[in-house]
Order: C-alpha cells, then structure tokens, then sequence
C-alpha cells in the first residue's frame, strides 16, 4: 500500500476505499476540490483510479486461480501416490 492507515484517517477515506488504490482516490479526491464547480477536469484522474482499481482485480483474481491450480495438483500428486 503507497498511502498508510493514518494518511488515510487523516485525509478521511470512506473505509470502502481504503484499499490498494487508496493514493489514487486521494488525488482524485484533490482534484474535484481544486476544481469544484467544473469537475470534468478531473477526468483523467479518474480513469486513473478505476485503471487502478481494474488493474489490482485482475491481479487478485490471477493469484487466486494460482492458488486454486497449485491446490488441485497437490490433490492429484496424492491421490496418485495414495494408490
């Protein structure tokens, strides 16, 4: 994680949020304070947000059918010596 637990108390990050792309959200967060009534300048941060959060999805899914792979082999490796 590239923001810390108190960063995120401090700055008052919904607990939704605070995950991996919590530094995303503090700069979109930023942005649509900067440029309140126009917030379409923000754009950009925010595709950068979801990109983000996209990107930490996929990666969580992939570990997880590694995991589900790695077990599913143990389990044939002892069955087989099993028999």
């Amino acid at each position: 994680m590239k923001v810390s637990e108190e960063d995120m108390i401090a700055a008052r990050i919904p607990l939704k949020q605070r995950d991996y792309c919590a530094h995303k959200y503090l700069e979109l967060h930023d942005c649509k304070r900067i440029h309140y009534p126009f917030m379409i300048k923000c754009a950009h941060k925010r595709h950068e947000y979801y990109e983000c959060y996209v990107e930490d999805y996929v990666l969580r899914m992939k570990e997880y059918e590694r995991e589900r792979r790695l077990l599913e082999r143990q389990k044939r490796i002892e069955q087989a010596a099993a028999a």
